[in-house]
């Protein structure tokens, strides 16, 4: 048996955290988050590294070397550990274990000794400061960087060798990832040689680096404390700080998980010593070497302020090329007339892809016979749609309505980079969707097999991968040019070739790249395309009966329709030389990619696809069969399609009472709050921000209680209150988007007080109509969001009878209470919803106002104290009311719901506080009131 391997374990079962099944979604989301939070930290940092002269030294050529390591070494172990908390089976090939156990191994060594290298430098930098550009040449400087390489991987093939020699009877790693003692555990074989020659490995990695570290900082410290000064032996010690809490956080956990025997180790304690050290250190890296770092801070202020560090000598002889602080956007036009109509449209047309791709992605979600391959890819795909019009709607929106039409060097930039990530991301997906399309059709047998919950992860992860690579690529080419002016930018969003034509610099290196890139990705991508249709069409030819090819091949048609209107538009705009390009079509046809087709991708997917159109039937009310089913677990069988609302009383003789008083409540509102809109509308001194957001508040006011006062009423002269299933649900939608929108609100509001009593002199530049119109369209956002997530849940559940609702409008505790299904997570989302926006909004109002009355306390005259807060008393007024009623209703667990209590409150937050505010708002407010005086005394003037 000796040096052959026995092993008859093709693959291992990675159960480091399947012990936790209700865990896994949760770790899915934390892990993923650290992920991306370390990918982009350290790019970021080795980005900033490259791109700033200033830290062109050795310390941060050590520094970026370390945050490739981190980068790498976490991408060993993230993905793989990503795919299996979204897979049943999380294994992992044989070649596939030790590839990764040899890739970790290898970093970890090298990321031991490059500390040591980088703590060498230190005790140049501080011990030997005259000598240190000769000691710390270029070369030594290399020599440096490449031999923990060296050691680290030559450590890593050791320890694979002695390893991979041994027999493996069990396949069930009780680890994460493929780690050396968790395979140790696993053989069969005497491991004994195997164990030691690891724990010499591990022992001789660990203690000489750190024995170099150890020594090196015993010499520094003795050369600070021969400084005489403390400023100096502080500034001395400040440039070691970062580096030294790094090594302790890292080799802590090393020793913790390997510098001990394997019969005293505890897999238990290994897993949590190995997320920290493979997941968590790689992310704080970037954070502890940049926030305790005045180099790096400071290079991170010249990005942001000037774009880049570089000499430029056209622009700024032996200075910073950049002079650009912000671009001017022009937009799709300079006509002053079509600003207000294009907003509207361009509104209505980014709210139809917000809610189509929204609504795709939760009907997948809710669908058990959604949760296919193919439904995967779609769920992604629509959610990218939202993200990448995301990325550039709302600033075009906002631009729409305002004179200055700017945006920030790092804003542009930015929004470049994210742009070029989700679309890159969109068109690798229809690839992926196009095999997948491939696989269903020519091998439908084996469709399950190939395409399996790993596989699509895989897919789609890479998808993003590349969009990422290819964003990176360009972004940091566009920060290594020089803008020296115009900054004009002939868009309405920040892209790459309009801003090349403004660079002062050479670009062509920038175009060529832009043209090779978008180049190979659409090349590829459409090449896969075309050769899973060809195979595809090939296998559907094979079909004898018309019917069964009819039926195949409509599965493919939304996909196709995708594809051709997406590649269509993009090569169209990239695909083309810098000589024949046109800013005028580009804009055009920019408008179909980032806009049309992702608000119309919804439609083609739904539109032409049997299995959607069912789930919506199953879904919508409105749409779903009348005829009776029992309730089935995995589907929506409703019976109920109407409710009987009980309405405040069930006695005859009080309901004319209620109906006269509801009636004069909800005349009050309308009048009130129209009335006010209205005259801040015609008033000339009201259009402040101030009474903006006050007019926003009137408009929402007006509109919820609208919701739902008139069917009230209606009910009150009814002898039976009833409202159909649709009727139910939309009015509930309504109601929850205005009133998640009025809280919203009413923090923004509390923001303006802030800003007009702490910052008066800044008040003009801070509260713009820019910064006033987005927060909102952030308000309104906000509402849509949190309505349709609570909405949509609703309609997924079975209602078999009673119908019975005891309240005077469909809210969403009592209608869970009718409900035949488990609502246990639609009471959770209500909580949880309800609770963090209430908390965020009364935390912004809390917060505010202690700013406030901090500043009010400042001054020192009672009048001027009085005058202050008078600005806010009508407010403050307002929000006790408004989060008081709302925290009664909505922020308590389940058990403790009393319906009726809740009807009491209901009444005050739905009638009572729109009828109010217009009052609070006029009563306690001078301008108002002149304003009121003005429009009465102008009346016998119009007659």
């Amino acid at each position: 048996m000796a040096g052959n391997n026995l092993t008859e374990v093709t693959l291992f079962i990675l159960s480091g955290f399947a012990n936790h099944p209700e865990l896994q979604i949760s770790l899915f989301f934390v892990f993923l988050f650290i992920y991306v939070f370390t990918v982009l930290g350290n790019l970021g940092l080795i980005m900033l590294i490259r791109i700033d002269a200033q830290l062109h030294t050795p310390m941060y050529f050590f520094l970026s070397n370390l945050a490739f390591i981190d980068v790498a070494y976490s991408s060993t172990i993230s993905p793989k550990a990503l795919v299996n908390f979204q897979s049943e089976q999380k294994s992992i090939s044989f070649v596939g274990c030790f590839v990764q156990m040899y890739f970790f191994v290898g970093l970890v060594c090298s990321e031991c000794f490059l500390l040591g290298s980088m703590a060498y430098d230190r005790y140049v930098a501080i011990c030997n400061p005259l000598l240190y550009a000769v000691v710390m040449s270029p070369k030594v400087c290399n020599w440096l960087g490449a031999l923990p390489y060296a050691i680290g991987f030559t450590n890593s093939l050791v320890s694979v060798c002695v390893i991979s020699s041994l027999a493996f009877c069990d396949s069930s790693i009780n680890h994460f990832f493929c780690d050396t003692t968790a395979l140790l555990a696993l053989s069969c074989s005497e491991a004994f040689r195997t164990e030691l020659v690891i724990f010499v490995l591990a022992g001789f990695t660990l203690l000489s680096s750190l024995l170099i570290i150890l020594i090196t900082y015993l010499a520094i410290i003795s050369s600070i404390l021969r400084i005489q000064s403390a400023a100096g032996r502080k500034k001395a010690f400040s440039t070691c700080a970062s580096h030294l809490v790094g090594v302790t956080v890292f080799y802590g956990s090393l020793i913790f998980t390997y510098l001990q025997p394997d019969n005293t180790s505890s897999l238990t304690q290994t897993q949590v010593a190995s997320v920290f050290y493979t997941v968590v250190i790689p992310m704080l890296n970037p954070m502890i070497y940049s926030l305790r770092n005045r180099d790096v801070k400071g290079a991170l202020l010249r990005v942001s302020h000037r774009g880049q560090s570089g000499t430029k000598p056209e622009c700024m002889a032996g200075g910073n090329g950049t002079g650009v602080k912000e671009f001017l956007l022009i937009g799709l036009t300079e006509n002053p007339d079509l600003q207000i109509p294009l907003f509207v449209l361009f509104t209505l047309m980014y709210l139809i892809t917000l809610a189509g791709n929204w609504g795709m992605m939760i009907l997948i979600w809710f669908n058990a016979q959604l949760r296919t391959p193919m439904y995967f890819f779609l769920g992604n795909l629509s959610f990218c749609d939202i993200c990448y019009s995301t990325v550039f709607a709302p600033k075009m929106l906002v631009h729409f309505l305002s004179k200055h039409k700017s945006s920030t060097f790092v804003g542009c930039v930015l929004q470049s980079f994210l742009f070029a990530v989700y679309v890159t991301t969109e068109g690798v997906l229809l690839s992926m969707m196009a095999y997948d399309r491939y696989v269903a059709i020519a091998n439908p047998l084996l469709y399950t097999a190939i395409m399996t919950q790993s596989v699509c992860t895989q897919m789609v992860l890479a998808s993003y991968l590349g969009g990422l690579v290819n964003a990176l690529t360009h972004t940091i080419g566009l920060l290594r040019l020089d803008f020296c002016g115009p900054n004009v930018v002939n868009h309405y969003f920040c892209d790459f070739p309009p801003l090349l034509r403004l660079s002062c610099s050479d670009a062509h290196t920038n175009e060529m790249l832009l043209l090779i890139f978008s180049g190979v990705i659409a090349a590829s991508t459409f090449l896969i395309i075309m050769v899973s249709y060809t195979c595809i069409l090939i296998a559907i030819h094979r079909i004898r009966s018309a019917e069964g090819r009819r039926k195949t091949f409509s599965t493919c048609a939304s996909h196709l329709t995708a594809v051709t209107l997406f590649y269509g538009s993009v090569t169209f705009s990239y695909i083309q030389p810098s000589s024949q390009y046109s800013l005028e079509q580009e804009k055009v046809s920019a408008v179909f990619y980032t806009l049309v087709i992702p608000m119309l991708n919804p439609l083609i997917y739904s539109l032409r696809n049997k299995d959607v159109k069912d789930a919506a039937k199953r879904s919508i009310p409105w749409m779903r069969s009348t005829r009776k089913h029992h309730p089935k677990p995995g589907g929506n069988w409703t019976m109920v399609t109407e409710f009987i609302l009980l309405g405040l009383t069930d006695r005859e003789d009080l309901k004319a009472v209620l109906f006269v008083l509801f009636l004069l409540i909800y005349i009050t509102s309308l009048a009130g709050n129209l009335g006010l809109l209205l005259l801040i509308h015609v008033t000339p001194k009201l259009h402040t921000p101030m009474y903006y957001f006050l007019s926003c508040l009137a408009w929402v006011d007006a509109c919820y209680s609208s919701v739902f006062a008139p069917n009230m009423l209606l009910n009150f002269l009814a002898e039976q209150g009833t409202i159909s299933f649709s009727a139910c649900l939309v009015q509930y939608f309504f109601f929850v988007t205005l009133l998640t929108t009025e809280g919203f609100l009413l923090a923004a509001m509390a923001y303006d007080r802030y800003v007009a009593i702490a910052n008066p002199l800044l008040y003009t530049v801070a509260m713009t109509k820019v910064a006033c119109v987005r927060l909102v369209l952030g308000s309104c956002l906000g509402g849509l969001i949190n309505s349709l997530t609570h909405t949509l849940g609703l309609v997924n559940l079975s209602f078999c009878g009673p119908k019975v609702i005891r309240h005077f409008f469909c809210d969403l505790p009592p209608l869970l209470q009718l409900s035949c299904s488990d609502t246990s997570m639609n009471e959770l989302l209500l909580l949880v919803f309800s609770g963090i926006i209430a908390l965020v909004t009364f935390l912004t109002v809390m917060v505010s106002y202690a700013f406030i009355v901090a500043a009010i306390l400042r001054i020192r005259s009672s009048a001027g104290r009085h005058t202050a807060f008078s600005t806010c008393a009508s407010h403050l007024t307002a929000v006790t009311l408004f989060y008081g009623s709302i925290s009664f209703s909505y922020i308590q667990p389940s058990s403790q719901y009393s319906l009726e209590q809740e009807k009491v409150v209901s009444v005050f937050y739905t009638l009572v506080i729109p009828m109010l505010n217009p009052l609070i708002y006029s009563l306690r407010n001078k301008e108002v009131k002149e304003a009121v005086r003005r429009a009465v005394a102008m009346q016998p003037c119009l007659c």
